[in-house]
């Protein structure tokens, strides 16, 4: 684990951040939120595909744990909570980046 000064916050206290590439909360530069883990987005058919393609890229990147329950959010006094928080809001944008804009906007 690295101890980081977070420059966000207004005490600048140090946070903890795990930077462990084998953590699911280690994120990698390539990691953007405007991405889309695959090329042809869900349009309401063949979901089955989807979903598979969705579950191996997620776990490719470590990530799957962030939509089965297995990494559970912590406590918002938690060192790990702005990390974790990042790493699932990257998810969240993966997943509705992968579907078509119209369901997209109704998820």
């Amino acid at each position: 684990m690295v101890n980081v000064v977070d420059e966000s916050t207004s005490s600048n206290s140090p946070i903890s951040f795990i930077h462990d590439p084998s953590s699911p909360l280690f994120l990698l530069s390539s990691d953007v939120p405007r991405v889309s883990l695959f090329s042809t987005p869900f349009s309401g058919t063949g979901f089955r595909g989807w979903r598979q393609n969705m579950i191996v890229s997620l776990s490719t990147r470590n990530k799957i744990g962030f939509i089965d329950g297995k990494i559970v959010k912590p406590r918002e006094n938690s060192p790990q909570f702005r990390q974790w928080d990042r790493c699932n809001n990257m998810v969240i944008s993966w997943l509705t980046n992968s579907l078509t804009p119209d369901i997209a906007e109704s998820v």
